[in-house]
């Protein structure tokens, strides 16, 4: 570990690739709970990887160009006299590069692909919201939900949590066009007055989640009968490549 504070402050800067590999892997795919040690490993090493491929491109334009470069066999040799005479261009080229190594791990992120093994933490939260719309190449995912207290809410899925773990403490967001159903055998309403709804995976009982091709207009809505007020699975014409899946999720 680092002696002083300046090598602490650099040992973290020299973290930001790994950090920022980390963050973005875990945007595309489903969060889990690691060990601290497994979790640190995991940023140290990316980091390394990063910082060295940036740094082999540094050290090519030191050849090609040595005169645009911080002279780094003097920053070796005379240390804090270097710095003091040259501050200014090797604090530009350590934004620089320090910039390129988290643009590099923040592209690798997005771009580089998922191995083919299967993941490990793939929950049916993650499989129904995640994987499944992808897999049928919907346009748009319909999500109606039975909450603990007998009333149905439905809209089309707009986030949800990426949490592994099968907990209540997981939310999801609808967006318009949403249907509402205070008790069961009332006439359900639409929401034409609210354009998002938040809903706590603790408050519900079961899912229904319809694939559609495309987004449901106001009067074709999916999974709600608005004369009987029921959930039902009813499909609107022009959703061929749409399909059903009903999900529950685990008691808080």
């Amino acid at each position: 570990m680092p002696s002083s504070l300046l090598g602490l402050v650099l040992f973290v800067i020299c973290l930001v690739p790994g950090f920022t590999y980390a963050a973005a892997r875990d945007v595309r795919l489903p969060e889990r709970t690691s060990s601290a040690f497994r979790e640190t490993t995991r940023v140290v090493l990316a980091s390394l990887a990063f910082d060295g491929i940036v740094l082999a491109v540094f050290a090519l334009i030191r050849t090609a160009a040595p005169g645009l470069t911080p002279d780094t066999g003097r920053l070796v040799r005379e240390g804090w006299a270097y710095v003091r005479d040259d501050y200014a261009r090797l604090t530009l080229w350590s934004c620089a590069l320090l910039v390129a190594a988290a643009g590099a791990a923040l592209a690798a992120a997005r771009l580089l692909p998922r191995g083919p093994g299967p993941l490990s933490v793939e929950s049916s939260w993650w499989l129904l919201f995640g994987r499944y719309p992808a897999l049928t190449g919907a346009k748009c995912t319909y999500v109606g939900c039975e909450l603990v207290d007998g009333s149905y809410l439905a809209g089309v899925l707009k986030h949800f949590a990426h949490q592994a773990e099968e907990t209540g403490d997981r939310e999801l967001a609808l967006v318009a066009p949403l249907e509402y159903r205070s008790h069961p055998g009332t006439p359900s309403r639409r929401l034409t007055d609210h354009q998002l709804v938040s809903v706590s995976a603790r408050q519900i009982k079961f899912l229904t989640v319809t694939y559609l091709d495309h987004i449901p207009q106001p009067g074709q809505l999916p999974g709600v009968r608005p004369e009987q007020g029921e959930p039902t699975r009813s499909m609107p014409t022009g959703s061929s490549r749409s399909s059903t899946v009903t999900g529950t999720p685990s008691p808080p």
